[in-house]
C-alpha cells in the first residue's frame, strides 16, 4: 500500500504542476496589459514600465516561469490589482462557502444515491424501478445552469416566501438561515450527482445480486434485507466510491457557475468576476484552488478504494514479494 500511495502521490503534484503550467500559458496569452489595466489608460510611459517591471512583465518568458512556479510552490499567488489584497488570504476567506455547499451536496446525494439504487436493484423490472431508470436520465439530461435559472424564475417570482431565490448567509452567523438558503443551490448541484451514483449502484448492485456468495446466503436462509444490506452492498460500493469521489470535483467545478447564479460568495464567482475584470491573479487562484481540490479528492478516493478492493492489496503485495525476492 505503501509504494501504491507513494505512485498516487507523485502522479498528483505532476498533474498539479501541468495545471500550473497551463494557467501561466493563460497568462501570457490572454489579451489586455495587467499593468495599464491597473493604472488605467491616463498611465504615463514611465509609470507603465515602472508597473511591468514590478509586475516582471520585462523578463523574458523563461525567467516569468520560474518565478511563477516559484511563487506558487511556496504559497505566493500574488495581489489582486485592483484590492490589492492578497489573493491567498482572499480565497481563505471564500473557500469555506464553497466547501460548505460542496460537503452538503455530496451528502444529501450520496444518501439519496444509496436508497435509490438499493431500492431500484432490490426491485428489479418494478414500476419502481422504471421510474428511477427515467428519474436518473432526466437528472443526468438537465443542464445545471438551466434548473438553475428555472428555479430562480419560480421561486422568485411565482412562489414567493418559501424558499429564497439568491443569497447567501454564512454559517456562523446564522446556522438556521444559512442551510435555508443552501437549499436551492445544493438541489440543482446534486441532481446530476444523484442521477450518476444511483445509476452506476443500481448496476454494481444487480452485479453482486446475481454472484454465487449471495445464492449461497440466499440459500441459507437469509433474509433478502440481510442479504441486500450486508453482502451485496458492501461488494458494490466499491466501484460506486470511485464515482463518488469524482464528484467531489464536479461539484467544486460546477460551483463556478451556481454560485454566479445565486450570488453566492465563493470560489467559483470570485474565478468568475476575476476573468471577468480581467484580475489575472485572482482569477488562476481561483482555478487552482479548483484543481487543486480536483486532484486532492481523486487521491483520496484512489487511496480508498485500493483499501476497499482486496484485489489491488494483494496485486502490490505480490509485486513486493517478488521484488524482495
Amino acid at each position: 500500500m505503501t509504494v501504491f500511495i507513494a505512485r498516487r502521490l507523485v502522479r498528483s503534484v505532476l498533474v498539479l504542476f501541468g495545471v500550473v503550467t497551463l494557467t501561466f500559458v493563460m497568462i501570457q496569452l490572454a489579451p489586455g496589459d495587467p499593468a495599464r489595466l491597473y493604472l488605467g489608460f491616463n498611465a504615463t510611459p514611465g509609470q507603465l514600465a515602472a508597473e511591468r517591471h514590478l509586475l516582471g512583465e520585462d523578463q523574458s518568458a523563461i525567467v516569468q516561469y520560474a518565478i511563477y512556479i516559484g511563487h506558487v510552490f511556496s504559497g505566493d499567488l500574488g495581489r489582486s490589482l485592483f484590492t490589492q489584497n492578497s489573493v491567498l488570504s482572499t480565497i481563505g476567506q471564500r473557500a469555506p462557502t464553497t466547501l460548505e455547499l460542496a460537503f452538503l451536496t455530496l451528502l444529501v446525494s450520496t444518501a439519496a444515491s444509496l436508497v435509490l439504487g438499493m431500492a431500484a436493484a432490490w426491485r428489479r423490472g418494478s414500476r419502481l424501478d422504471d421510474g428511477v431508470r427515467t428519474a436518473t436520465v432526466i437528472g443526468i439530461s438537465l443542464p445545471n445552469f438551466w434548473l438553475g435559472l428555472l428555479l430562480i424564475l419560480v421561486f422568485g417570482l411565482y412562489i414567493r416566501n418559501v424558499l429564497p431565490p439568491s443569497g447567501w448567509v454564512s454559517l456562523t452567523q446564522d446556522p438556521a438561515q444559512n442551510l435555508y438558503h443552501a437549499v436551492l443551490p445544493a438541489f440543482v448541484l446534486s441532481l446530476p450527482v444523484v442521477a450518476i451514483v444511483t445509476r452506476t449502484l443500481r448496476t454494481s448492485m444487480l452485479d453482486a445480486l446475481n454472484t454465487d456468495y449471495v445464492v449461497f446466503a440466499r440459500a441459507m436462509g437469509m433474509r433478502e434485507r440481510t442479504v441486500l444490506r450486508r453482502i451485496a452492498l458492501p461488494n458494490a460500493i466499491i466501484p460506486t466510491t470511485t464515482v463518488i469521489g469524482i464528484s467531489v470535483g464536479y461539484l467544486i467545478g460546477s460551483s463556478v457557475i451556481i454560485e454566479q447564479l445565486f450570488t453566492i460568495p465563493g470560489i467559483g464567482s470570485l474565478t468568475v468576476n476575476g476573468f471577468a475584470e480581467k484580475d489575472y491573479p485572482v482569477a488562476i487562484g481561483g482555478t487552482l484552488f479548483i484543481a487543486f481540490f480536483f486532484v486532492a479528492a481523486n487521491f483520496v478516493v484512489d487511496v480508498l478504494y485500493a483499501y476497499l478492493n482486496p484485489k489491488i492489496r494483494d496485486l502490490y503485495l505480490r509485486r513486493l514479494r517478488l521484488a524482495d525476492a
